[in-house]
């Protein structure tokens, strides 16, 4: 047991730190992560209308019907990018937490429930510009370093409930905590003009309640194919926060040399409503086809500074097992996953709304008994290198773990 609390409170040591760098992360509250298990970003990130006996399903909560096993996972996620636009390159590497959750039956094939932690957001960027100052014929220039990092993380309460034979349904409750810091440095200075250096600072601090509402029903079509259908729903949600100013004068070495307190106030944020669904074909132990769809109304939320979108996904994935029952080959029992997801994200830039393409690809190796060594594998791109954005190019590796075992079940022998 102290090894175990040991090793999870280094998961969350590591996952403060855990934020994926991307340029396009100065927008909104950051880049949205993906709420799904190593399983679900394996087979494209494809998780509503796709339920497991193995891991806990954090996109739709009428699926934890599906867990009769008490069932514990933990893994860690490393982000590398490269960029490139118009006369510029580079590359950046992040990691971090990536999930923590745990699921268990109360009433096991009726009622199970779920808690834990999801990263929701993240911010990690720095960007450098350089040019003249209008007006001054070139004797003036002025050069700015914008820094930003935090995010938003989620930590959710799930219920799944078996209704009817073939009908589930789910509830989710979320409280979504962080801040974002964003600082600005302005250098100005040229001829006769001495270096003035400015840093302007904002801190977002952010914390409220929103929920996830899920359906679930499958469909037997023979003793082993399933028909499995899936639905979500969350409400449009308002997020308060508090938003503290100050601006900071700098030598030229950096030194901080006067601190001016600008104030604080309060802040909204709304989170949009969602519809998804999904659709899996699934022969028992052996395949399963299935695909999502989502929809977020941006357009309507977001705060009354900036501008989005409302976004777009859709994801199709698979997952293969080549013979469930054979004990002399362990890669023939181990799961193995592949699929694709295309998504528009919220975000604006010059005018262009942002896509996002990701392949996925990942295995659930056997341990012991029916847990697991999950891994996951992204290959994606977002935006472009023309029209003034910038291509991003990532490769993403997500790393797991997940234990089943029956417990709290009181022994009948010892």
């Amino acid at each position: 047991m102290k090894r175990t609390l040991t090793g999870i409170a280094c998961f969350f040591i590591l996952g403060y730190y855990s934020q994926a760098q991307s340029v396009y992360s100065f927008q909104g509250l950051g880049s949205l992560n993906h709420q799904g298990m190593p399983n679900n970003i394996a087979m494209g990130e494809v998780g509503i209308g796709s339920p497991t006996l193995w891991h806990i399903n954090t996109q739709n909560p009428a699926n934890l019907v599906y867990n009769t096993f008490s069932t514990f996972q933990v893994g860690l996620e490393v982000d590398h990018r490269n960029f490139e636009g118009e006369d510029l390159s580079g590359s950046g590497t992040d990691g971090g937490l990536r999930f923590l959750g745990y699921a268990f039956p109360i009433m096991p094939g009726k009622w199970s429930s779920s808690f834990g932690i999801l990263p929701y957001s993240s911010v990690s960027y720095n960007t450098f510009s350089e040019g003249e100052i209008p007006g001054t014929n070139g004797d003036v220039s002025q050069i700015s370093d914008n820094k930003g990092e935090g995010g938003l993380t989620n930590f959710f309460w799930a219920h799944g409930l078996k209704i009817k034979k073939k009908l589930l349904v789910g509830v989710r409750a979320t409280y979504t905590f962080g801040s974002i810091e964003k600082t600005s440095t302005i250098s100005v200075g040229g001829v006769d003009v001495p270096l003035s250096n400015v840093s302007y600072r904002e801190l977002e601090s952010y914390s409220d309640l929103n929920f996830l509402f899920g359906l679930g029903y499958a469909h037997k079509l023979s003793d082993d194919v399933m028909l499995n259908f899936g639905a979500t729903f969350s409400p449009k949600s308002p997020m308060n926060g508090q938003s503290e100013l100050s601006l900071n004068r700098l030598s030229n070495s950096g030194r901080e040399l006067e601190n001016i307190d600008i104030g604080t106030e309060n802040i909204r944020f709304d989170l949009p409503s969602t519809i998804g669904f999904g659709m899996s074909y699934e022969k028992l132990n052996q395949y399963k086809l299935g695909f999502d769809i989502e929809s977020h109304q941006w357009s309507s939320a977001g705060s009354d500074l900036e501008e989005y979108n409302n976004s777009f996904k859709f994801a199709l994935g698979f997952e293969w097992v080549p013979d469930y029952d054979n004990v002399n080959s362990y890669f023939k029992r181990a799961k193995y996953f592949a699929g694709f997801n295309y998504q528009k994200l919220p975000y604006i830039v010059n005018n262009q709304a942002l896509i996002d393409f990701g392949i996925n690809f990942g295995a659930s190796l056997p341990v012991s008994g029916y847990s697991s060594l999950d891994l996951a594998f992204k290959w994606g791109q977002l935006g472009e290198s023309t029209n003034g954005l910038i291509k991003e190019t990532y490769f993403k590796v997500v790393l797991g773990a997940t234990v089943n075992d029956r417990w709290f079940i009181k022994r009948k022998y010892d």
